[in-house]
């Protein structure tokens, strides 16, 4: 069994969660609706009091409720140093927040000659090795509140690693940065 996957079995997703967010070497992805305009954006709040969107048709993973907090508070605190303003009343916010961690394992195989003696009949076999890890994925979503609809999303995807869960704090903040180094598009800050 691969470390990640000891990993997994004793942590759970927080293991997840804490090497996605190490994303110095993954580059995070986003997609938005195109044309719509993110300048008029001041205020956030969460999408609920339990802002983790759970996958539909997936078992429920476990989330240490100290890594839900700790991704929370790393959400909170780039949206603020981005110029926006977290209010608790919905209907005083221009955008919701929620976010996603999950898991999927993954293979990977590799093929390379392992002996060749020549042309003239000689045998010729091929050593394949295959590995087996486990992926992680932070997501953050942004909600238009007056639309209802969402109107962006930011994520990182990481192999996991046993030694990326010695420091959750700083790991988080990693990843929630880099994800929201995309938001909002273009750059536009809040006046």
């Amino acid at each position: 069994m691969s470390v990640a996957m000891q990993w997994f079995r004793c942590g759970g997703v927080a293991a997840v969660v804490l090497a996605v967010a190490a994303c110095t070497s993954v580059r995070p992805h986003a997609d938005y609706l195109p044309n719509f305009d993110f300048s008029e954006y001041r205020t956030f709040t969460w999408i609920s009091d339990q802002p983790l969107i759970r996958p539909s048709g997936q078992s429920d993973p476990f989330v240490s409720p100290l890594d839900l907090q700790r991704i929370q508070r790393a959400i909170e605190s780039e949206l603020t140093a981005k110029g926006f303003q977290q209010v608790e009343d919905p209907s005083q916010a221009d955008f919701v927040v929620s976010f996603t961690v999950g898991t999927r394992d993954k293979f990977d195989a590799s093929a390379y000659p392992g002996y060749y003696r020549g042309r003239w009949g000689s045998p010729y076999w091929e050593t394949m090795e295959v590995y087996s890890y486990t992926e992680g994925v932070l997501a953050i979503d942004i909600f238009d509140q007056a639309l209802r609809e969402p109107v962006w999303h930011g994520g990182v995807r990481r192999r996991i690693t046993g030694s990326q869960i010695d420091n959750p704090g700083e790991l988080i903040k990693a990843g929630v940065a880099a994800i929201l180094k995309q938001f909002p598009p273009g750059g536009t800050q809040p006046k």
